[in-house]
């Protein structure tokens, strides 16, 4: 049987329209909290984000959105 060769290329990462990464300077994370995360930043105190989105502030694309504990952790 011959062997097909494959190729994996590494993931790509995902980028906005203009071709910022999460990475570039032009790129926002911006938290979503839950009702009482509001209510804690309202008053000045510190709250864990729910979900972190990545928005361009250029093209002003939201263009990926992550709930990893670590990231999460990052922005807490």
């Amino acid at each position: 049987m011959p062997e097909e060769a494959t190729t994996s290329s590494p993931p790509q990462e995902k980028s906005c329209r203009c071709g910022h990464n999460r990475k570039h300077h032009m790129v926002s994370a911006e938290g979503k909290y839950t009702f009482s995360g509001y209510l804690r930043l309202f008053f000045g105190i510190s709250a864990r984000p729910t979900r972190v989105s990545y928005r361009c502030r250029k093209c002003n694309q939201t263009f990926d959105s992550t709930t990893s504990a670590k990231v999460l952790d990052e922005h807490y």
